[in-house]
């Protein structure tokens, strides 16, 4: 029996796959529910230059034990030494270098000819294996891409240092014998293939995402790419699975995946993507509701409670009040209700307030951050690493206090345009089972995030004290 890994992409495909983007919180909730369920790989967005998405990675890095986490990464080494800081803590990490190789693609999406695509896969790939990490090469719209160079880029990309090689059907047009013998003719021209793991990723388009999949099983493949979510458009999870554990001893494959867990999860998956952070919905069944200004504070406050927030009569006027200003000028969705309950909600005479702080971060050392604090006319002040200055920076909190707390989401915005456009920093800490926002303005991004995460954790040792 032929063991098939199961690679998940829900996380990396879902800003494109859904109408809007999953929160920090959902995503990371996700990666460990595909974890339960024992999948092989667990595949990421990228780490671009925003803050949130190395705080992101980094926070995943360190909660996924068992599963290996992918990293997709550009055609630039810049892109491949930001992920591979963002990855440090991940107890088995990947990096996957995804690049078209088809001639259209290739020139529109990167503006690239095959020369200087090659030479930019040989510099990614063999920068990630110099730095340790495993290596996937995997070639976007392979099936439409001309022979030769895929070919040539293959080869580059093990000779450099990949181990897995993936092929994609980007269009999903290709029936089940049309990928077989696609993979099949491809192994026997391109012998780099044999010393490799290869993986396989199909649209769904056709419908026939699933039996294109085992076709390509019966040629060699040794890893197949899904989605789960309820994410439309690629090999669906639990459709592969069910047809792999049903027919089973016919096909001679089998997946370490709990079988029996499966329909659960999933249905769990589709929840976080289809209700949570998309409409406002009461907590009586199934029906989407959306919050206007012919809500009641009723509503408003189940949906706060959905979103995990306790808050009290008090707080919950004042947020009513301002949620009506609000839904008067526009369309209120999740992320305003929690700003409102980060600026409004247990507003507290803070115990610790931000004096100063110095951030050294760049490419050859390692973000180190210096906070100083005044604490009841007390000051305070450490130095503190991390993964990148706001990783830095909220550890040094953390050490201030001598006590580390668990970040339950975090994410920033431009409230204004422009060079000095205004950063609008929030932060969720999850402390004796309860969730408290903190948010911090600045044109400083670091400085936003400081302020936000010194804001929850005031509210926080406001209520300890006050116990």
């Amino acid at each position: 029996m032929n063991t098939i890994k199961i690679s998940d992409i829900s996380l990396r495909v879902s800003d494109q796959a859904l109408s809007s983007s999953l929160s920090f919180k959902e995503k990371l909730e996700i990666a460990k529910l595909l974890e339960k369920l024992d999948v092989d790989v667990i595949e990421t967005g990228y780490v671009t230059e925003e803050a949130a998405d190395a705080v992101l990675m980094r926070t995943l890095a360190s909660t996924i034990k068992s599963s290996v986490l992918s990293a997709p990464v550009y055609p630039d080494t810049a892109s491949v030494r930001r992920t591979f800081d963002a990855l440090q803590k991940a107890q088995s990490k990947r990096i996957n270098l995804i690049v078209p190789t088809s001639t259209v693609q290739m020139e529109y999406i990167y503006h690239m000819k095959a020369k200087v695509m090659l030479e930019k896969i040989a510099e990614c790939i063999r920068l990630a294996a110099e730095l340790g990490v495993e290596a996937e090469f995997t070639a976007e719209d392979a099936t439409r891409s001309d022979r030769d160079f895929l070919i040539s880029a293959i080869n580059t990309a093990v000779e450099c240092g990949a181990t897995i090689v993936t092929l994609c059907d980007t269009t999903g047009e290709m029936l089940a014998e049309e990928i077989g013998a696609f993979v099949s003719e491809l192994k026997a021209s391109c012998p780099a293939l044999e010393g490799v793991t290869l993986s396989f990723e199909c649209k769904d388009n056709l419908g026939l995402a699933s039996s294109a999949c085992l076709a390509a099983a019966n040629a060699g493949v040794k890893q197949i790419k899904v989605a789960s979510c309820g994410i439309t458009g690629y090999t669906s999870l639990e459709k592969f699975m069910h047809i792999l554990q049903v027919r089973r001893e016919t096909l001679g494959f089998e997946s370490g995946l709990k079988y029996t867990e499966l329909q659960r999860t999933c249905q769990r998956l589709e929840t976080l993507t289809g209700h949570s952070g998309r409409l406002s919905a009461s907590d009586e069944g199934d029906e989407k509701i959306e919050l206007t200004t012919d809500s009641d504070m009723t509503t408003v406050r189940r949906r706060l409670s959905a979103l995990g927030y306790d808050v009290s009569d008090e707080d919950m006027a004042k947020i009513y009040t301002l949620f009506m200003e609000l839904a008067a000028k526009k369309k209120v969705d999740d992320r305003d209700l929690e700003a409102l309950v980060a600026e409004n909600a247990r507003q507290v005479a803070p115990t610790y307030q931000l004096e100063s702080f110095v951030i050294n971060s760049g490419s050859s050392i390692s973000s180190t951050a210096f906070i100083q604090v005044n604490r009841k006319g007390v000051p305070l002040q450490t130095v503190s690493i991390g993964d990148g200055p706001i990783d830095a920076a909220f550890l040094a909190i953390d050490q201030l206090l001598g006590h580390h707390f668990e970040l339950e989401d975090f994410r920033i915005q431009a409230v204004t345009e422009g060079r000095e456009a205004q950063g609008d920093a929030v932060v969720k800490l999850r402390a004796n089972g309860r969730l408290y926002s903190g948010r911090g303005l600045s044109t400083d991004i670091i400085e936003a995030s400081i302020r936000a995460y010194l804001s929850a954790v005031n509210k926080i040792v406001y209520e300890e004290n006050a116990r």
